[in-house]
């Protein structure tokens, strides 16, 4: 056998990045929900069942994938010493946009025939519909009839348009209307800031004015009561 040939064989068997090895890759993914302005909404929990790609080499293509686990967690195992890429798809951060996703990497590399490497956590972002969530809002609007300057009476507003939107932007969420006893509730909310508004009328005919109230749904689980809302009627 010629040098030549027996180092071409050499090189020819040794091992390449991939299965076959007692290394290993662990790692974990968590999701942070954002609203429709790229704000986000509550914390940041772990990733359940969010794919994890794996990439052998420098091929740069999806060699195999492992789904993490309840909380988070994932591992890819019995690989060869080498340089591999860890990969996950997410939101855009920064636009509202959910399509295209956008790719999180992290190379690495084993050095050993066992060594077992720690990928730092990816936080992946996905963007959430303002009535995916489990929050509520409650409140009341109470009607103040005008004679001039002169009140005559109040009372439970009954036609009253209950506008709903971010704190941060003006478009609007949500129109309710409240019911007979001039309440109402908004249902089904992710955590965030939000503000409420009903319009309010003027002695100037044409000049109605806005009565905000603003509140914040900490949790999935909040249920805030908003302090009761004025309007004026002429």
């Amino acid at each position: 056998m010629s040098f030549a040939f027996a180092i071409g064989f050499l090189f020819s068997c040794a091992p390449q990045e991939g299965k076959g090895g007692l290394a290993s890759i662990q790692g974990k993914v968590m999701m942070q929900n954002l609203n429709a302005i790229s704000e986000k909404s509550g914390e940041a929990y772990p990733a359940t069942d969010c794919n994890v790609f794996i990439s052998y080499g420098s091929t740069g293509i999806s060699d195999d994938k492992e789904a993490t686990g309840y909380d988070g967690t994932y591992q890819f195992s019995n690989l060869t010493k080498g340089d591999y890429t860890v990969f996950v798809y997410s939101d855009d951060s920064v636009s509202n946009s959910k399509y295209p996703k956008i790719v999180l990497s992290q190379k690495v590399s084993l050095d050993s025939k066992k060594d077992e490497a720690k990928v730092p956590t990816f936080m992946v972002y996905k963007h959430v519909d303002y009535d995916n969530g489990g929050g509520v809002v409650k409140g009341s609007v109470v009607e103040h009839r005008y004679s001039g300057s002169i009140e005559l009476y109040q009372k439970p507003a009954q036609d009253a348009d209950v506008y709903l939107q971010f704190a941060n932007d003006s478009e609007i969420l949500d129109r309710t209307r409240v019911d007979g006893e001039g309440n109402f509730t908004i249902r089904n909310l992710i955590p965030g800031d939000y503000r409420l508004y009903v319009y309010s009328e003027n002695q100037v005919a044409g000049a109605d004015s806005v009565c905000y109230r603003s509140f914040t749904i900490k949790e999935n689980t909040s249920v805030v009561t908003v302090e009761k809302i004025d309007v004026k009627n002429y």
